[in-house]
């Protein structure tokens, strides 16, 4: 039974992290579109910092959780992330 419980709330801290994630790739994408729309080139070179990291977050979490077999958690984040977009969308337009 306390197997059982702890795999529920190691689910529910997936999805949790999944809310963080999405908070994370949000800001690192508004900060690509302040890099793309600025003048000096200088700048947009810089749009290859958070190009990377919307790349390669992501990517990261999920191969380390295919090889180690928790596919599930890797449910656990989508469902977080789903989630924070429809429970934060409403802030964003007022």
């Amino acid at each position: 039974m306390e197997h059982i419980i702890f795999k529920i709330f190691i689910f529910c801290m997936f999805i949790i992290l999944g809310v963080l994630i999405f908070g994370l790739l949000k800001w690192i994408f508004e900060k690509m579109k302040l890099c793309y729309k600025h003048i000096d080139l200088k700048i947009k070179i810089l749009i290859i910092l958070p190009i990377s990291a919307l790349i390669i977050i992501p990517w990261l979490l999920i191969q380390t959780l295919i090889l180690i077999g928790y596919t599930e958690l890797i449910i656990a984040i989508m469902i977080g992330s789903v989630g924070s977009h429809y429970i934060f969308e409403n802030e964003e337009k007022n």
